[in-house]
């Protein structure tokens, strides 16, 4: 049947009802709440891009060198060195005569102050499990009030001419004791493999394996361990650091919030 035709006062009246009537199904369509689905999502997400890389740094990266505003615009989390052992032969550039990282501070404090979460790492190299106690007590002590969102032991080389598997659990137990809820390994699937090191006491696993090095994500670790984050690559470009950096992954988005608090600081 033909509409009767509207005379064009009533047709622009009747053009802007309508008009009207479809903004506000709009707006009343978007202000529906989510479904609860969607919002778990939202709160273990907080928009969290796990195609991002976690950069880890130390005195090596120079805080001069480095535009902490658009670094953090670019990564999920990093992870700072908080020393190399208690004890050096010599300092250097990067590490105090104590071990102590120069750069630990300035790191930590830049990130986190730009939204970052940031979990630490402690290279060992004590020679007995009464060193490696104390070593931990130091980086406990140099880092808590910082409140990481996990802890890092770095596990790179055999420093104990016997019971090594022993003195890396002493390490891990004191920081337990102390107070630390979060301990994880840094190591190698190799390294493990022929030291025969024991990673199932620890809260989480971190691997490095680059494959071709070339500053992308181009091989996984070939392993029956089950790790969380994986160190691929030590040529990773970033803008605002005018030179490498290690760049890891994520396994999962369970796994970020084990290891970063959800995108959250630690209270």
């Amino acid at each position: 049947m033909m509409r009767k035709h509207l005379k064009p006062i009533p047709l622009l009246f009747a053009t802007l009802l309508s008009v009207s009537i479809v903004s506000l199904l709009l707006n009343l369509t978007i202000a529906q709440p989510e479904t609860d689905e969607v919002v778990t999502k939202v709160t273990l997400n907080h928009g969290i891009d796990i195609k991002k890389p976690i950069i880890d740094i130390s005195g090596w990266q120079l805080p001069s060198e480095m535009n902490y505003d658009a670094l953090a615009q670019q990564v999920n989390g990093v992870i700072v060195r908080v020393q190399h052992g208690i004890s050096l032969e010599k300092t250097n550039a990067a590490a105090d005569k104590d071990g102590q990282d120069k750069a630990m501070a300035k790191h930590i404090k830049a990130f986190q102050k730009r939204g970052v979460p940031v979990a630490v790492y402690a290279y060992i190299d004590g020679t007995s499990k009464a060193a490696m106690r104390q070593e931990a007590k130091k980086f406990y002590q140099r880092a808590v009030k910082y409140h990481p969102t996990f802890w890092w032991v770095d596990v790179e080389e055999v420093t104990m001419k016997k019971n090594f598997n022993q003195g890396i659990q002493a390490f891990r137990e004191e920081l337990v004791k102390l107070g630390a809820k979060k301990v994880g390994i840094y190591t190698q699937d190799w390294f493990v493999t022929a030291n025969q090191i024991d990673v199932s006491a620890f809260d989480a696993v971190w691997l490095a394996h680059y494959g071709r090095d070339t500053g992308y994500w181009d091989a996984s670790p070939d392993t029956d361990i089950d790790y969380d984050l994986h160190q691929y690559t030590s040529q990773g470009r970033l803008n605002g650091f005018a030179h490498d950096l290690d760049f890891n992954r994520i396994t999962n988005l369970d796994a970020y919030n084990k290891l970063f608090n959800h995108g959250n600081p630690m209270n």
